[in-house]
């Protein structure tokens, strides 16, 4: 018997283990976004596997809003948009591969209002609003059509290498058809009519190629069809010059740098530009070829700046459809000195997604492309291997990489909305039953998310609001109201995998408990997935409430047009049973919205009560 041992036959007490206590964690909202580009082991802190319809904010993730039918232009896709800014007034039209229509305020969102521009061949354009000493002016090209050029004081015209004139007339007994010869009863005068402007009794002819003085109050018919007076006082007046050097039916892409406008000379290596202040007069020629090595075309140029802002450092940037950048310095590309104009350097990016898939942050030019978001000013310092590193989308490359391989035959867009403090990337449907997505970031903390539901062929913002088109010829304004058009709007947050600093251990998640800021009404679903396996319930049915005060959609003296934003509250804290084991958690919120109003409402964070248990073997 050892020493000390009174007993030694007796059977020993076991001691009572410990019993578990629950313990708290709390998820954070995903403010780091959507990250799809990392081990799903070791998750980036504050992301989300899934984030469809919210907007990662600085604070939480916010519900977006809904969309509106605008305007129909017909049953072929909306291709492209193209607004007009100056002097008070703004406008946007939505392009079809014939026609140009004024959308700014159409009669009825189901009935297409009349063609501005018809007879077109393709509805994808390249526009600037430029102002000049002459006036202000949207240059629009599209590659196989005329130039169009807009101004407040003669509408739409075609700009080719004949000037063009204005004949207004009143009294018209016969409507004029475009392309035939009018002459004048009295003067003899021809000329070849290239638009009708008609107003009923009373309209304009946009007329080049004149023979003689037409006069005022003669009679002026048509060679096909058409007759009425003359009502000139002062004579016709000239619109537009001539623009020469190559048919303007070539030109598919315009921008300006250091107030001149250039243009890309289409399936070419050759650039076009106009003088200094002009949107007429004879182009000049920048041939390309020899600076360029993969071959392909010039697809479209830009004005990149060092110094976020127009002045000295401003760079002429010139992409191929094969991905290279050639950038340029200087203000005079037909001078003949460096200090005039000077190659900086060729440089590799990958193939651009699309002529309008670009967007300026800061002074830097970033560019769509198969891999990526991609600021130019990373290609100077890096190989184009090495470009997905440095995109702005880093965080869902293999989603970005993904949709680029599965979307390549229609031109990405990406519009940056400073008001919303986000930047949207239009995915085109390319295929009968793809998803109608976008990609949007937040411009402030680069975090990702996806929104679904918006079949963004085409996008633009007009008037600090967002319209996008689709591939049915319909116009939508987006961010506004509590629905799509009618259909419900769904929200979906999963949590990347969450090891509740117990890596390997076996955990219990008893209860849940979500935090919201909102001052519209919502209906949360809490729920989770283990052990990497993602398996969400069936969407939770809309909230009741809301009401809508939009503008052209309130109760006469009843709705408030102007009333300010309805002030949000902290909300959502009652504690929700889950009942859910594995050694590896991910936290899900759903939300249906069917408002009428926009919502407000920001998810923050989500407490949760658990109990460990031992190491899964």
């Amino acid at each position: 018997m050892r020493l000390g041992e009174r007993f030694p036959g007796r059977r020993k007490a076991v001691p009572v283990p410990a019993a578990a206590k629950a313990q708290p964690y709390t998820f954070g909202a995903p403010v780091a976004g959507w990250v799809t580009n990392q081990s799903l082991v070791k998750s980036k802190p504050f992301s989300a596997q899934t984030l469809e319809n919210f907007l990662p904010t600085s604070t939480g993730i916010s519900m977006r809003g809904g969309s509106i039918k605008r305007a129909t232009i017909g049953a072929v896709p909306v291709e492209s948009f193209i607004t007009y800014n100056a002097g008070g007034t703004k406008k946007i039209w939505a392009c079809d591969a014939t026609t140009i229509r004024d959308v700014t305020a159409p009669a009825s969102p189901t009935s297409p209002p009349a063609a501005a521009v018809s007879g077109q061949t393709s509805g994808y354009y390249s526009y600037v609003n430029f102002t000049t000493s002459g006036g202000s002016f949207v240059v629009a090209v599209n590659g196989t059509d005329f130039l169009q050029l807009y101004s407040t004081s003669f509408d739409w015209s075609a700009v080719n290498g004949l000037p063009t004139y204005r004949l207004n007339f009143d009294t018209q007994t016969v409507n004029y058809v475009t392309g035939q010869t009018i002459t004048g009863g009295t003067s003899g005068a021809t000329a070849t009519v290239v638009k009708s402007i008609d107003n009923g009794a009373t309209g304009s002819l946009h007329i080049q190629s004149i023979t003689g003085t037409f006069q005022d109050n003669e009679t002026v018919t048509g060679s096909i069809a058409g007759s009425a007076k003359a009502d000139i006082p002062g004579g016709v007046v000239q619109i537009s010059a001539a623009i020469t050097g190559v048919a303007t039916s070539v030109l598919s892409h315009v921008w300006l740098y250091r107030n001149r406008l250039f243009f890309i000379e289409n399936g070419t290596m050759r650039a076009r530009y106009l003088n200094v202040d002009s949107v007429t007069g004879a182009l000049g020629s920048l041939n390309l070829s020899g600076i360029f090595q993969r071959g392909g075309s010039l697809l479209f140029g830009a004005t990149w700046s060092l110094d976020a802002g127009d002045g000295i450092d401003d760079k002429c940037v010139f992409v191929t459809t094969e991905g290279e950048a050639a950038i340029f310095e200087g203000s005079n590309p037909a001078g003949t000195t460096q200090a005039e104009w000077n190659l900086v350097g060729r440089y590799d990016l990958t193939d651009p997604m699309g002529k309008r898939g670009t967007m300026r942050a800061g002074g830097d030019l970033i560019v769509a492309t198969k891999e990526g978001l991609v600021p130019i000013s990373a290609a100077i310092n890096k190989d184009a291997a090495a470009l997905s590193l440095a995109a702005i989308s880093r965080n869902i490359e293999p989603d970005w990489k993904r949709e680029a391989a599965r979307r390549l035959s229609l031109p990405w867009e990406i519009i940056k909305w400073p008001d919303m403090n986000y930047a949207i990337v239009a995915l085109p449907v390319t295929a009968d039953g793809q998803e109608a997505w976008s990609f949007v970031v937040n411009l402030e903390t680069g975090a990702w998310c996806k929104f679904v539901g918006w079949a963004t062929r085409c996008i633009e913002l007009h008037d600090s609001r967002l319209y996008f088109g689709t591939n049915d010829g319909t116009v939508f304004e987006a961010e506004i109201a509590g629905n799509d058009n009618g259909l419900p709007i769904y929200y979906t947050y999963v949590g990347n995998p969450d090891h509740m600093k117990s890596l390997g251990g076996l955990k219990t998640v008893h209860q849940a408990r979500p935090t919201f800021l909102s001052a519209t009404p919502y209906n949360p679903k809490i729920s989770f997935s283990v052990n990497y396996s993602v398996s969400l319930p069936p969407a939770p049915p809309a909230a009741d409430g809301g009401t809508a005060d939009l503008w052209d959609s309130g109760q006469w003296d009843v709705a408030k047009w102007d009333q300010a934003q309805p002030v949000a509250s902290v909300g959502g804290g009652q504690w929700i049973s889950i009942g859910k084991t594995g050694y590896v958690m991910q936290p899900q919120l759903q939300i249906t919205s069917f408002l009428n109003q926009r919502p407000v409402t920001e998810f923050v964070q989500l407490d949760v009560t658990f109990e460990t248990g031992g190491v899964v073997v």
